[in-house]
């Protein structure tokens, strides 16, 4: 049991005139979990960004950039990186905006409409990154599919081994990349689920109880 389920159970033993003052404290813990949940939901963010950030500087120079510019793909691949970078900077930059925000409210009826403004954007941020994700690879692997013999001519000069003739091939990279991107798919939502899920259901248990005290009002 926290000290937030403490709190309320020594609360509904007390008296009438008592429950004035205990409700008060209440809220303030209530208000202060919610805020120490979406810092963390920032913090975490702030990481993410950072990981995707040094995973796109570890191609910078490497095959991968040959495969892109065989492709004629390297200005959307930028275009893309970056475009994914702004926009997780002004999510971040709404999760702080939340988070300052949730710590300064001033009554319950507003700490609950805060709250639940964060998990509205919380979803929308995990909705973003899992659709950028499906859009940017299936336009990837649309030109990899159109133009296959500059595919194969990338493979044979950097003695990568595949099969000898464009069907093969074909067949090859559909089942590589299905599996690929399967494996790549379930450990982003894993990852949502475990991460940003977790955090919002604290947040959600959080505005029940915070709703649970208004109407006691």
């Amino acid at each position: 049991m926290n000290s937030l389920d403490k709190y309320k159970k020594a609360w509904d033993k007390q008296p009438e005139d008592a429950n004035k003052v205990s409700k008060v404290d209440i809220y303030k813990m209530s208000r202060s979990k919610s805020s120490s949940i979406v810092k963390w939901i920032f913090i975490i963010g702030v990481l993410e960004l950072v990981f995707w950030a040094g995973l796109n500087l570890s191609f910078i120079g490497n095959s991968y950039t040959d495969l892109y510019e065989t492709l004629h793909i390297v200005t959307f691949v930028n275009v893309s990186i970056y475009l994914h970078y702004f926009i997780i900077i002004v999510f971040l930059f709404l999760f702080y905006k939340n988070y300052k925000s949730i710590s300064i409210s001033d009554d319950t009826k507003t700490l609950i409409k805060k709250i639940l403004k964060t998990r509205k954007v919380v979803k929308y941020y995990v909705y973003f990154n899992l659709i950028y994700a499906f859009i940017a690879n299936v336009i990837v692997i649309f030109f990899l599919f159109n133009d296959i013999d500059g595919l194969m001519q990338y493979y044979k000069t950097h003695g990568i081994v595949t099969p000898n003739n464009k069907e093969d091939l074909t067949v090859y990279l559909a089942v590589v990349m299905f599996i690929g991107l399967g494996f790549m798919f379930f450990i982003l939502w894993l990852f949502y689920k475990l991460v940003y899920g977790s955090l919002l259901n604290k947040l959600n248990k959080n505005y029940r109880e915070l709703v649970k005290l208004d109407n006691l009002k």
